[in-house]
């Protein structure tokens, strides 16, 4: 395979290009380092982002609802946007240098001018442009992982563990700065750690990497309508939604209406984490067992039965338990969902990785939105059952969906 990639570069690029490759080769852990880098990065803003709306600026709740809207449909976009350009032969370093200098300049911006109207219309679109290297960064994993003759499977399921690392770390680390420093100092942090981020990218990504695929997308040509690939993305959607729900919901849900300490939730976080990580780790024995789509039906009985349990728990003890269930169910989804989805574009990772992407994004906004909606008209405790009911419908979408076709799973294991 290395010697199929070297001959689709063009005049020059192949000296350029084959010593960094045979580097990173050597050392695929620099790969993983600089997501595990972007995560904790990257992580570290987002629960900034309703106490500097509501707190640091003073504004009402609802006009951060404005601001993660405007960069939810500017992170669609720009995932839309890169993974056709990935596909197309554009270079990986050209595009995640650009989404972390947007992301770079848009903490220095909340740092530097604390206005509402600057945020909702300069930073959300530069932090929603900075939320593309994400798919950048799981499809350059994705083709580093073929060109090197890796397993893609296992290598998809370390990538996930270094974007679960990061954000085990950086919410905590940057509250607990913001709560000593305060804003500007925390975002001045964030937007230094972005310059290292950046440092990280010119020294490993090579200047010429790009798709080896030669059925990738050319100048101008259109994206072929992909049912099975718009189809895998409902259970990733249903599942990964259910999860936000009730993450979003946990806090006051234990503290409130459960009478547990406030530190709870933090608790139950660190469990299942742990436990997350463990789990993506032996994903890749999971799928060589039974495959991905029935991976993925374990985890969605496991989240099922896990938000059933949750619902009906009522001491800290529970909780904690519970905890390894929702760490196991989700850890087994992150570990598989992203190869699962791209198996049905396997020639076009860039496309597949977007959409992969962008469907946890909006499966993020309308759990969140949901989340408010229901504990409104009822309580906290009936946004599990919102959950629950979600797990269940990917479940339910994953029995009667088909498996990637034969010659996809040839085309991805190759």
């Amino acid at each position: 395979m290395r010697d199929d990639v070297t001959n689709d570069l063009g005049p020059g690029e192949e000296t350029r290009h084959a010593p960094v490759i045979a580097v990173l080769d050597r050392y695929p852990f620099l790969v993983l380092g600089l997501l595990l880098v972007g995560a904790f990065t990257s992580s570290g803003a987002v629960p900034l982002a309703g106490l500097y709306v509501v707190e640091g600026l003073g504004q009402a709740p609802w006009k951060l609802s404005m601001v993660m809207i405007v960069q939810v449909c500017v992170t669609l976009l720009t995932n839309r946007t890169f993974g056709r350009a990935i596909d197309r032969g554009v270079p990986v370093k050209f595009l995640l240098v650009t989404s972390i200098l947007c992301f770079g300049t848009g903490m220095l911006i909340l740092a530097t001018f604390q206005v509402y109207w600057v945020y909702l219309c300069i930073v959300s679109i530069l932090l929603g442009v900075g939320s593309g290297a994400l798919s950048v960064m799981y499809s350059f994993g994705r083709l580093f992982a073929e060109q090197t003759n890796r397993d893609v499977v296992k290598f998809n399921g370390f990538l996930r563990m270094q974007t679960s690392l990061g954000w085990m770390v950086g919410p905590a680390a940057s509250l607990s700065f913001y709560g000593v420093f305060g804003f500007a100092a925390t975002y001045y942090v964030i937007a230094g750690l972005a310059l290292i981020w950046f440092a990280a990218c010119l020294l490993i990504v090579p200047h010429a990497f790009k798709t080896h695929h030669p059925n990738s997308l050319k100048v101008g040509e259109k994206i072929p309508f992909n049912f099975g690939l718009l189809q895998a993305c409902v259970p990733v959607f249903f599942i990964g939604a259910a999860n936000v729900v009730f993450v979003s919901a946990m806090p006051l849900y234990f503290s409130t209406e459960m009478g547990l300490i406030a530190s709870s939730a933090g608790f139950a976080l660190t469990v299942k984490c742990f436990v997350e990580v463990v789990a993506i780790y032996f994903c890749a024995s999971l799928i060589k067992r039974v495959g991905e789509r029935k991976g993925m039906m374990i985890a969605a009985v496991l989240a099922t039965v896990f938000f059933g349990l949750i619902y009906h728990a009522t001491t800290l003890g529970d909780v904690l338990v519970l905890g390894v269930l929702d760490g196991i169910y989700y850890g087994i989804f992150a570990g598989i969902s992203m190869t699962f989805v791209q198996n049905f574009a396997p020639d076009q990772p860039g496309v597949a990785t977007s959409y992969y992407v962008s469907t946890l994004f909006i499966g993020g906004l309308i759990g969140n939105l949901l989340t408010g909606v229901v504990a409104s008209i009822f309580d906290f405790q009936t946004t599990v059952l919102l959950a629950c009911g979600f797990a269940m419908i990917g479940g339910a979408v994953l029995i009667v969906m088909r498996d990637a076709s034969p010659e996809e799973r040839a085309i991805s294991a190759s």
